[in-house]
């Protein structure tokens, strides 16, 4: 597949603005790099990170807010020597197997978060919770301050630097992040491969964004798949249909059907602007069963 870009801007609020079109192809077509990120878990500083100079926007759940530093703030800390200053100068806020759109507010996390709200709060205490493709890390946020322990992953480690680690120092205190938080960096394959070396399952996976890649959904299948716990459940919040790439919320039901392994529905439609839904997913199966990694 081809380079292409997602061209959504933040807007006042610093959560994306759908522009006329969802994704814009490449021209350049062969220029494609297939190096994927290796797994890597990215250290908490022992200190707080300061915010004096730094814009922090804020999102209402309820009776709770989530803080997050302004994407725009963040591109700025970009060492000039980083694969993903590209993307920042070109304005392309995908480029793949280097830049995974990390460093953007993306609409259907803001409306996972919503979902979470939605649901019993209570439910969260003392789950297991993956955030996959994290990025500002919104939802596992949400679902931290509800109790859970949540590992967070993104493919670059300079999102979880520089965004997501901030961003969930803003919202808790050290005591509870240092316990029960993790962040990953890395390709989901290879971020498989690393947990579930040490045995490790989740109640709840949460991703948003992350099906718009006919390409990446087997790797994003196998991960979940692998890593879900009999019982669990995965929230899925996406657009219907991505234009100009194939992705979508119909596509990837049918993909994941096609497997037999899942039940999947659609537990939720937003239609202000471009439609956007909310899946859920179980296993079908009662007992876990090996599924080859692609």
């Amino acid at each position: 597949m081809g380079d292409f870009k997602f061209s959504f801007e933040l807007d006042a609020e610093g959560a994306d603005v759908e522009p006329e079109s969802d994704v814009q192809e490449s021209k350049e077509k062969n220029d494609v790099r297939v190096t994927l990120r290796p797994a890597r878990e990215i250290c908490i500083p022992y200190d707080q990170i300061k915010y004096e100079d730094k814009r922090i926007l804020q999102v209402s759940c309820g009776d709770y807010i989530i803080s997050y530093l302004h994407p725009q703030d963040v591109e700025g800390l970009i060492d000039e020597k980083s694969e993903i200053k590209e993307a920042i100068t070109t304005h392309s806020d995908l480029l793949p197997c280097i830049y995974e759109g990390g460093l953007k507010v993306w609409e259907c996390s803001l409306d996972l978060v919503q979902y979470l709200q939605d649901l019993d709060p209570a439910s969260f205490s003392g789950q297991n919770i993956l955030e996959l493709g994290c990025g500002a890390g919104l939802p596992g946020i949400y679902s931290l301050q509800k109790g859970a322990t949540v590992h967070f992953q993104d493919y670059n480690e300079e999102v979880l630097e520089l965004l997501t680690i901030p961003n969930v120092q803003l919202n808790t205190k050290p005591e509870v992040y240092k316990e029960r938080c993790l962040f990953l960096s890395g390709d989901w394959s290879l971020v498989q491969d690393l947990l579930l070396k040490g045995a490790t399952r989740y109640d709840v996976i949460l991703t948003s964004e992350t099906i718009y890649s006919l390409d990446s959904q087997p790797r994003l299948y196998n991960i979940i798949r692998n890593l879900l716990k009999p019982n669990g459940i995965v929230y899925l919040a996406a657009k219907t249909h991505y234009f100009g790439v194939g992705g979508g919320t119909r596509q990837f039901e049918e993909f994941v059907k096609e497997k037999g392994e899942f039940e999947i529905e659609s537990a939720k439609v937003i239609r202000q602007g471009v439609q956007r839904e909310i899946l859920e997913m179980r296993l079908l199966q009662p007992e876990r069963k090996e599924v080859k990694t692609s």
